[in-house]
């Protein structure tokens, strides 16, 4: 039982993990820290985060006008998406969560809540960031 669970759950997290992975990749023969954040929207916003109906929900382009080009975005739901802040400490990583934060007032989008895990500070495997994230998200 405990298998088939892990199992699932690396299978829904495949693609964050991928990326994830190339950023330790990276970061280690570069040595610099990056962060990894998974945003949750609220149910009071129409059908959470998209890039084919903005207005009507949070815009996906908005958010990614308000990251840096090489900064990713994976979403894996409507409710819930994850942001890999390349070459970002936690001083950086901080910045970022409060932009996000203050582009929800403006939008009204809500509630928004914003979890973060730095790696390698935090965790150093790709599971363990995201999980960290994750919950990082019910602290608020």
């Amino acid at each position: 039982m405990f298998k088939i669970k892990r199992n699932v759950k690396k299978q829904k997290f495949e693609v964050e993990i991928k990326q994830i992975n190339e950023e330790i990749n990276r970061s280690k023969r570069h040595d610099y820290n990056f962060g990894v954040f998974a945003v949750e929207v609220s149910h009071s916003v129409p059908r959470g985060l998209s890039n084919v109906m903005p207005g009507k929900v949070i815009s996906f382009h908005l958010m990614r006008r308000y990251l840096r080009n090489y900064d990713k975005m994976v979403g894996s739901s409507l409710r819930r998406y994850y942001i890999i802040l390349s070459q970002t400490d936690r001083h950086g990583a901080n910045a970022v969560k409060q932009r996000i934060y203050k582009l929800a007032q403006k939008y009204k989008w809500g509630i928004v809540t914003v979890g973060m895990a730095i790696y390698p500070e935090d965790c150093k495997t790709p599971q363990a960031l995201l999980d960290k994230a994750i919950s990082d998200l019910s602290q608020f």
